[in-house]
């Protein structure tokens, strides 16, 4: 069984799957917008997947594409906060707009799909292939080499969490080298995530 993400047209909730528009944090808290390490710039929010640890943002820099790492699990070019209180939430903005924010915002439906891997699902899809926002758990489909990254606070691989496309609409999709796929990972642990993507 796959478990699609399908482009919703229903308003997006704060504490649900969704991708572009403004990230979100718990009321009354305090976030630094992530900066990368590379290039000190201010990261593109990208989007949110919900999960058991709560809400995982997901931020990449977008200062100067393929410069900076982004792709890279460990090369400071993205990064992942996680969100564990979602009872009583609240949008954040960044402190600049340029580069850290996406002209789209759309909400994502769970789909479950009888088909056993990500790659036979997307194959048999019924409707539009970019109603596809990617899968959640299940098994990596990698474009390249298996390159689950491992946790830092405890050396082992970490848990596939969602294997995501770049979006609906190519004007304003998120930027994972041109028909790309990104990959997030958490450790239930540590309750740490990390991303990255392949083309």
């Amino acid at each position: 069984m796959t478990k699609l993400l399908i482009l919703d047209q229903v308003p997006t909730q704060l504490d649900q799957t969704s991708f572009g528009g403004l990230p979100v944090k718990t009321i009354g808290t305090h976030i630094d917008w992530p900066i990368c390490e590379n290039c000190q710039g201010a990261m593109q929010y990208l989007g949110k997947v919900k999960t058991d640890l709560g809400l995982e943002l997901i931020f990449m820099c977008s200062q100067d594409p393929g410069m900076c790492d982004d792709w890279d699990a460990d090369g400071g070019g993205n990064t992942v906060l996680i969100i564990d209180n979602t009872n009583a939430l609240e949008h954040f903005q960044p402190a600049e707009s340029e580069n850290t924010l996406r002209e789209t915002e759309y909400s994502a439906k769970i789909i479950e799909d009888q088909h056993l891997d990500y790659a036979e699902s997307r194959q048999q899809w019924s409707g539009k292939k970019r109603e596809i926002l990617g899968q959640l758990s299940g098994q990596a489909e990698w474009i390249q080499n298996d390159e689950t990254p491992e946790c830092d606070c405890c050396q082992q691989p970490m848990r596939f969490i969602a294997q995501l496309e770049e979006g609906p609409d190519h004007r304003t999709s998120m930027n994972f080298g041109g028909a790309g796929s990104a990959y997030l990972f958490d450790c239930p642990q540590g309750k740490t995530a990390k991303f990255l993507w392949q083309c």
